[in-house]
């Protein structure tokens, strides 16, 4: 049986080598593959390395997906708990100011993992969408400032949006099942309404 060390060093490896290939693959000739080979960063600071290449390769993609992961991170890297992927497809779907959730923005399910240039999965077994590795975690939590300067704002936003809509406008619901049924489809409720102060 592996120790604890011994298989986060595993962990730690197999990650570092999801990302080289993810890095790998905008290279558009052998001469650019051998020579990213060669420059491929080594150790903690290699990580940071790649997870800053990831974060480049986010930059470069077209607007809608870079929108996209840039959203799902600052969620993941700020949400008061992990989300799932239905929690966090309708928290990215809210339109500020809109009255209503408009399933035409939901994002497909593949697209938060795919986006994210390798930094995000998505637990099969819970279903929640989270960072690949604790050190991502920690890289993230070194930059948060300079990467996400408005995420707060941004969510206290989708938050009190999101607790406006005109379906919750009825007023309080006199049975448990006639809550159940207004819930069912809200999905982002229950952490719009615990957490949108945390934000604020």
């Amino acid at each position: 049986m592996l120790s604890s060390p011994a298989l986060a060093n595993i962990c730690y490896r197999f990650l570092l080598a999801q990302l080289h290939m993810d890095s790998l693959k905008g290279q558009i000739t052998v001469g650019h593959i051998e020579l990213a080979l060669e420059n491929l960063p080594r150790g903690i600071k290699g990580l940071y390395n790649t997870y800053d290449q990831a974060m480049i390769r986010i930059d470069g993609q077209v607007d809608g997906f870079k929108t996209l992961a840039k959203q799902i991170l600052v969620w993941i890297t700020h949400a008061k708990r992990a989300l799932s992927t239905s929690e966090l497809q309708h928290a990215i779907a809210v339109q500020i100011g809109k009255p209503v959730l408009d399933t035409k923005f939901l994002p497909e399910i593949e697209f938060l993992g795919s986006a994210c240039a390798g930094l995000v999965t998505i637990d099969e077994n819970s279903d929640i969408v989270r960072l690949v590795h604790y050190t991502t975690r920690e890289y993230f939590e070194k930059r948060i400032d300079t990467l996400f300067p408005h995420a707060h704002t941004e969510i206290t936003k989708t938050c009190i949006t999101y607790l406006s809509f005109d379906s919750f406008k009825d007023g309080f619901c006199e049975q448990g099942k006639d809550l159940d049924n207004r819930l069912k489809p809200h999905v982002f409720y229950e952490y719009a309404a615990k957490h949108w102060g945390d934000h604020a």
